[in-house]
């Protein structure tokens, strides 16, 4: 048995089992587990990292390999004007004619101004060839739209950048910058423009579907939505890989200022009673219209997201929900993502997923998915009726119609082919299950038997040790080289040098990595030991190694041993006092010091010599793979040529010699004989027909979760289109209630297939899986991820994922909270995992649930995740270093941070269910109760334990600790922890301006960082600043500096006053808050008299007023001043400034009753002649106007004795007659 495991590790790798060998070796040994261990085994397997994380695009691969193939006949179409892309869109429009053709873009195409319509449907290969095609307008009324409508599975879109706007009128869904509904490939491409719809809107595609793939794409520009929008896809369904979001995602508020009455959606009809029996909308189902589900790279996925990077801004703030720097909601898998954009949204934000839903295991029978199939088919009728009585009546009903029957259809295709898979599955699985059983036999038997692989193997690893040695001896001693022609005395002198030089090659590298090893393990104790680091001024903290002499100060301890390759050598590093030689000289502190180190790290590279020994020559394998072969060709070539004049020695001479070739020759013959066994073996295998075992593996997983999301689709759609339904006629309502009914009977068929347990006495709605596979499981998983984005906003806020539940009745203030208008009869078996994920950026919530991993965890497993960003809560409840609120599990998680909030605010969870293994150091501020640097409060429904923090300041549970489950330890004590993190070695000082970080510094626990480390502030105009915290002492907490912006006071005031209240004098400038304007003075005395610039004497012996000024210094070598006179003089009045002894009369000017003149410097002595009016100086203008009203006066007079003369005579005449 023993002997059949060896061959199984040795099958792995044995057709490269050449390069194992090397003529240096002692001995082959295995590593074994080392009684002290190198840091975390790092060095001992250092590749053994999870393969599983990585998904592969094999799909992507072939098909792009199928375009690659020269048998095929490919038909080659090439495009270099805009007429040509205008005919190509018009043949597109038959969905056949582009298969099995290569489309060439040969220039960049302008196509503003002309008639180009989307391309209909693609499915061959379009090849950009990194030409731009610009000036994309599309602006019809249309859904399912892009440059490209629809990519069909076979299609292929590569190299190809595009320019311009996708913005179709009116309520339109499906939208993308390059296509609309892609179900192929896009691959090296990019759009930069506007991008916005209604539903499913995404800067590369609108929908990418199961079969979609996008690779290495980019996207910038801005990209508008209300459900289901993202950077690179609204929904993916498929794989998203290295994509990069640059753009702004829904960061206008357009709209969006509903209330929760304005709107009625509901999200599974039939199961919740949604719509009334007369057809009115329940009041009491209402959604926001606004916006839901946005992210970086896409808005919604079930699919997979990996490699992809976000670097704009997501949401706006207070508005919005599922928001997510990588994804708005997920239950598929992200891994290795990372956010650096700002996230902002109302409620469930986060840095990496807004919400993460967990997967929902189901299990179909036949009957099961049969019965699905049909009434499926059925509500496909009945919606294609409803479209077809909709006819023109709404664009936007039209579209939501279109977008339903498409999930209709894509869970039809799934449903069929469930059931058909079925059928037989177990007789063809107990078929499979016994021919793999006999072929590992066959592989174990044929590699076991006697003068097999193994023994083969075995034995040339002992020849090739002496061979070279022994040859070399036997030709020196016998002196061969008189035997040889000059032509072959070259060529044994070429392999000979050969050999040595390969060696020599080999020594040094293994010579590396032995050094290597010993930096690592240096540098893990120097870091990790609290005998080497214990916070006093002398510790191994400071050292930094060097390279070709030079100090790295770049680098970072990391316990990778490939990552020391090429360090020679450590230095105690200063940013202030330089670097001093490590190690310091014995009979001093610091020297003492490091000696124990260095006798530390001897000691343990001595206990680990089998494992040092055995990654140095992996090492120098993997650098030298073609050393062993080179090696045999070099000892043949020398045998060869020595043997060849064996007939010209002597008798005793020529054995000699035969049995020093003979170790060459058996060396050689048993690694080839090794090599062919082990081939021949394979070979028989690869003859063999492949075994097809009918596992319902990942095609049918496939199409179980592809009928999962679809019907999830379906139920939110027709949520959506209940709510659009407000105003239509009664044949459109009867058709809409047909669909409903047809809806919960499919969703009932669904809900019972959960678990695949029928009659099932269900005691629980849920039972959470998470922790049985959560280190491996990809099912609703985010792993390896990092968010160095701020992130903020009102509700379920967090650095990974804002929360973690499901979302039912679509009431979006709330999750779990519906489930019981849910009405479902069976339990789901869930999933939902946040693996080894890594938190930098701030978090800030303004109410309640608010974590560094997750603000609000309802089910699932938080494994291995480190949170480092500051999390507060301005004005709520529940704030935690990993988790506000959780009701499930918190394993082996780290928070080094600051949280704040008013209850329930601790290190791990504010509110903790299930939390093991978790380490913290933490700082509490504002908390009004409940507080704990592990919980604030426990619930205890789960197990608690193993978890420890330092903290002199809280205690673990809400004011105590207890020991084995919050422990409080020293900080010492911590970093011997096994799997403590390596930012826990170490406080980070974080500076930021503008919640833009500056810089970061690293300081040994316990200790300080002066003011010359602090970085330059940047200028801000209108403002000043200073850092908020000074005095950096004693750090024991990470710890965020940041700059306080004041605005200037442009005005100072003198504290004197006129009758008006307002002040004698004004300043003006750029001053500070606490500046003050002295101003000394007022009706004045004998002031000295002195001349004017022309030397004129001027009399001011009794000014009106004589004031002196002092100005804070603001940096400005003059000020303007502004002098209100007595009573609000503005005419008659000088004002004098005296310069160097010498009154200068001061140009003014007038603002309001303020007379404007400026000073220099920040002193000024002034005196004010204000000249009161003299009547006689007016006489000049009264006197006249006198004149001239006693002139009019006058005329006025006669007039009127003229008007009275005459009409007196009249009266005569008239007497007279």
């Amino acid at each position: 048995m023993c002997k059949k495991r060896a061959i199984s590790f040795l099958l792995a790798g044995l057709l490269a089992i050449m390069p194992i060998m090397n003529v240096q070796a002692e001995e082959t040994t295995e590593s074994g587990e080392a009684t002290r261990h190198m840091p975390e085994d790092d060095m001992a397997d250092e590749n053994s990292g999870e393969d599983n994380e990585i998904i592969s695009v094999e799909d992507a691969n072939e098909t792009l390999d199928a375009y690659d193939d020269e048998k095929t006949e490919w038909k080659e179409i090439y495009i270099d004007s805009v007429d040509d892309l205008q005919e190509f869109s018009r043949n597109c429009r038959l969905d056949t004619w582009s298969q099995n053709k290569k489309i060439y873009l040969t220039e960049d195409l302008n196509i503003a101004g002309s008639d180009f319509e989307p391309i209909p449907t693609f499915g061959g290969y379009f090849d950009g060839q990194g030409h731009t095609i610009s000036g994309v307008l599309i602006k019809d009324s249309v859904s399912y739209t892009g440059l490209f409508c629809y990519t069909q599975k076979s299609a292929v879109i590569a190299n190809l950048n595009v320019t311009g706007i996708v913005r179709p009128v009116g309520d339109q869904m499906v939208v993308g910058g390059i296509v609309g509904d892609n179900s192929g490939i896009i691959i090296h491409s990019s759009f930069d423009g506007t991008v916005k719809g209604t539903d499913y809107v995404g800067g590369v595609t609108g929908f990418n579907e199961q079969s979609g793939i996008i690779m290495d794409c980019t996207y910038s520009g801005k990209v508008v939505g209300t459900h289901y929008t993202g950077g690179i896809a609204g929904e993916n369904a498929g794989n998203i890989v290295g994509c990069v979001n640059k753009a702004e995602i829904n960061t206008s508020n357009e709209d969006k200022a509903m209330s929760l009455e304005d709107i009625n959606i509901a999200q599974y009809v039939g199961l919740i009673d949604v719509v009334e029996g007369d057809g009115t909308p329940d009041k009491e189902a209402v959604v926001v219209n606004n916006t839901i589900d946005s992210g970086g790279i896409a808005g919604l996925s079930t699919g997979i997201i990996q490699f992809c990077n976000n670097s704009g801004r997501i949401g706006y703030e207070h508005v919005g929900y599922n928001t997510g720097g990588i994804v708005g909601r997920q239950s598929g898998y992200v891994y290795a993502c990372e956010n650096t954009g700002t996230v902002y949204g109302r409620k469930d934000v986060g840095g990496i997923a807004g919400q993460t839903e967990p997967y929902i295991a189901i299990d179909l029978s036949e009957d099961i998915a049969y019965q699905l199939t049909e009434n499926i088919d059925k509500m496909h009728d009945l919606t294609g009726q409803m479209l077809k009585d909709a006819g023109s009546e709404s664009d936007t009903l039209s579209a939501r119609l279109t977008v339903v029957q498409n999930f209709v259809d894509k869970a039809l295709e799934d449903t069929s082919f469930l059931a058909d898979r079925t059928v037989g599955w177990t007789d063809e699985m107990i078929g499979s299950v016994n021919e793999a059983v006999n072929r590992l036999d066959y592989v174990m038997d044929e590699t076991a038997k006697d003068n097999g692989v193994l023994d083969h193997t075995k034995d040339a690893a002992g020849n090739v040790k002496d061979a070279a040695g022994k040859l070399e001896s036997t030709v020196d001693s016998l002196d061969i080289y008189q035997y040889m022609s000059p032509q072959e005395r070259e060529l044994y002198d070429s392999a000979k040098a050969g050999m040595e030089n390969a060696t020599k090659k080999y020594s040094e590298d293994y010579a590396k990595a032995v050094e290597a090893q010993e930096n690592c393990c240096l540098a893990y104790y120097a870091f990790s030991d609290a005998e080497f680091n214990d916070g006093s001024k002398t510790n191994e903290l400071d050292l930094k190694p060097t390279q070709d002499g030079a100090t790295v100060t770049t680098w970072s301890m990391t316990k990778q041993y490939r990552d020391y390759i090429g360090y020679d050598g450590w230095v105690h590093h200063s940013d202030i006092n330089g670097d001093s030689e490590f190690p310091q000289p014995g009979g001093t502190q610091q020297g003492d010091l490091d000696q124990r180190l260095l006798n530390k790290v001897a000691e343990v590279m001595y206990e680990n010599a089998e494992a040092v020994a055995g990654n140095a020559a992996t090492y120098a394998d993997e650098q030298n793979r073609d050393y062993n072969s080179d090696m045999r060709g070099y000892l043949e070539t020398m045998s060869d040529i020595v043997m060849a004049h064996q007939g010209e020695m002597t008798k005793e001479a020529a054995e000699q010699l035969s049995g020093a070739v003979g170790y060459v020759r058996d060396a050689s013959d048993n690694l080839e004989t090794a090599g062919s066994q082990a081939k021949n073996i394979f070979d028989t295998l690869n003859g063999m027909p492949d075994i097809a075992l009918p596992q319902l593996g990942d095609d049918y997983r496939s199409k179980t979760n592809s009928l999962t999301a679809n019907l999830q689709g379906l139920s939110e759609n027709m949520g959506y289109l209940n709510g659009e339904m407000s105003s239509t006629n009664d044949v459109l309502i009867g058709d809409l209630e047909d669909i409903n009914d047809q809806f919960s009977t499919i969703m009932r068929l669904y809900t019972d297939a959960i678990d695949g347990v029928l009659d099932m006495d269900y005691t629980k709605t849920y039972e959470d899986t998470s922790q049985e596979d959560a280190e491996t499981s990809t099912d609703a998983t985010i792993a390896d991820c990092r968010n160095n984005g701020t992130v903020q906003g009102d509700i379920n806020v967090s650095g990974i994922a804002g929360t973690m539940a499901i979302e039912y009745d679509f009431d979006l203030e709330g999750d779990v909270t519906g489930i019981e208008d849910a009405r479902m009869n069976s339990t789901f078996l869930t999933k939902c995992v946040l693996r080894r994920n890594i938190n930098l950026g701030k978090v800030m919530a303004q109410k309640s649930y608010a974590g560094g991993i997750s603000g609000l965890q309802e089910m699932g497993t938080i494994l291995l995740c480190e949170n480092y960003g500051r999390v507060s809560s301005s004005a709520g409840d529940y704030v935690g270093g990993v988790a506000g609120q959780s009701l499930s599990n918190i394993v082996r998680s780290y928070a080094k941070c600051t949280v704040s909030g008013e209850e329930y605010v601790a290190g791990i969870a504010g509110s903790g269910s299930g939390i093991q293994g978790c380490c913290a150091i933490v700082r509490t501020q504002d908390t009004i109760a409940f507080s704990g640097a592990i919980a604030g409060e426990v619930d205890g429904s789960k197990e608690v334990a193993d978890n420890y923090f330092v903290s002199e300041e809280i205690a673990g549970i809400d004011r105590i600790s207890y020991s084995g489950k919050a422990e409080p330890i020293s900080y010492k004590e911590m970093l011997k922890l096994e799997g403590i993190p390596n930012k826990f070695h170490m406080m980070t000082i974080s500076f930021y301006a503008d919640e833009i970080e500056v810089k970061t510094v690293q300081c040994p626990y316990g200790g300080s960082v002066p003011m010359e480390l602090y970085p330059e502030i940047p200028a801000k105009e209108g403002f000043y600043a200073d850092w908020d915290i000074k005095d950096l002492n004693s750090v024991l907490y990470d710890e965020d500096v940041t700059v306080e912006y004041v605005r200037y006071l442009t005005t100072l005031a003198s504290t004197q006053t006129r009758s008006n209240q307002q002040s004698v004098i004004l300043v003006d400038g750029m001053f500070k808050q606490e500046d003050m304007l002295s101003v000394e003075g007022g009706t004045s005395d004998n002031v000295s008299a002195a001349s004017d610039s022309a030397n004129e004497e001027v009399s001011l012996n009794n000014p009106t007023e004589h004031w002196t000024v002092e100005i804070p210094d603001d940096g400005n070598e003059s000020h303007q001043i502004r002098y209100q006179a007595p009573e609000g003089q503005t005419e008659d009045v000088e004002i004098y400034v005296r310069k160097n002894d010498t009154w200068v009369q001061a140009d003014t000017e007038l603002m309001g009753i303020y007379h404007l003149f400026t000073v220099e410097g920040t002193e000024a002595e002034i005196a004010v002649c204000v000249y009161a009016k003299n009547i006689t100086d007016d006489l000049i203008y009264i006197i006249p106007a006198a004149v001239v009203v006693l002139a009019v006066v006058i005329l006025l007079i006669r007039k009127g004795r003229k008007k009275r003369r005459a009409k007196k005579e009249v009266a005569d005449e008239e007497k007279e007659e």
